[in-house]
């Protein structure tokens, strides 16, 4: 277990904590362990590339997709941005 991907998720899970509607915007509720171990995963994979735990934008929107895709089986529209993939349905 690497301390700095501990402190960086804590932080992580009390901004969520504190702004509920921010985390629900971005996944479904039944999701958010999910999310976080995702966090935790993608953060531990920095460190071991030598850098920071902190996720980038697009890593975030990535564990999203792939979050949002698992609890959306039927999708009416996809499409891509500069943001990354947004889903529609």
């Amino acid at each position: 277990m690497n301390i700095d991907v501990e402190i960086y998720l804590n932080n992580i899970i009390k901004f969520f904590k504190d702004n509920p509607n921010d985390l629900m915007n971005l996944i479904p509720k039944e999701k958010e362990e999910d999310f976080y171990n995702k966090i935790r995963e993608t953060a531990i994979l920095n460190i071991e590339k030598g850098n920071d735990p902190i996720l980038t934008q697009k890593q975030i929107i990535e564990i999203c997709v792939i979050l949002n895709q698992k609890s959306t089986k039927s999708l009416m529209s996809h499409f891509e941005s500069r943001f990354g993939p947004f889903i529609l349905n």
